[in-house]
């Protein structure tokens, strides 16, 4: 791996606890805790409907690593296709999302942090209506796993601004921040533009 800036900034991302879930010690916890927000969000008005029973887990075998992961899933694990036919979670307005989560025990130096679960890898995509004609059509959050080219890329954590091929290093999501990201005002359409200062 080359030593330049964007190395040194994933250092700085992926470093020290960022990937631990602190204090989450087995897969029904980080359930439990998703499924909490959820709910908030339809109690809140944000959620059309209460999602909480497509939060689900399964064990994976991956053979290039040798060692099995926990993978929670949140509709489906992926749907790159971005077909609204297949489970997901939708928004009143109108903008829709689905996510996977990859965790494993974590075993690092961090033994204060032994026994907790570890960010493997993720991905969170929300699309937004067609009806309004955005120019970014689904913005998606990724952390692949490592090794994966794009850890030898610099950009292992990263976002896709609705362009599969454009990626632009991204800050490590933890599943209760993601989340909020997913469920947030920052995230739907203005229902006017803000008047935009103009320099001189």
């Amino acid at each position: 791996m080359n030593s330049g800036p964007l190395s040194r900034l994933q250092d700085q991302i992926l470093g020290g606890t960022a990937l631990i879930l602190v204090g989450m010690r087995n897969v029904k916890e980080v359930k439990r805790s998703i499924r909490s927000r959820l709910l908030r969000g339809f109690r809140e008005g944000v959620l059309k409907a209460d999602y909480t029973n497509l939060v689900w887990h399964k064990k994976q075998w991956f053979p290039e690593y040798e060692q099995e992961l926990i993978a929670v899933l949140g509709g489906v694990e992926i749907n790159r296709q971005r077909d609204p036919s297949l489970p997901h979670f939708e928004r009143v307005d109108g903008s829709w999302f689905d996510f996977h989560i990859h965790l494993r025990p974590y075993d690092g130096e961090h033994s204060e942090h032994r026994g907790a679960l570890e960010l493997f890898g993720y991905g969170y995509e929300i699309r937004f209506p067609t009806k309004l004609g955005l120019d970014l059509p689904w913005l998606r959050f990724d952390l692949n796993h490592p090794r994966h080219d794009n850890e030898f890329r610099a950009v292992r954590a990263h976002f896709h601004p609705g362009d599969e091929d454009l990626q632009a290093p991204s800050p490590v999501l933890h599943p209760d921040q993601a989340l909020e990201l997913l469920l947030s005002k920052l995230l739907q359409r203005p229902s006017k533009r803000r008047p935009r200062a103009t320099t001189t």
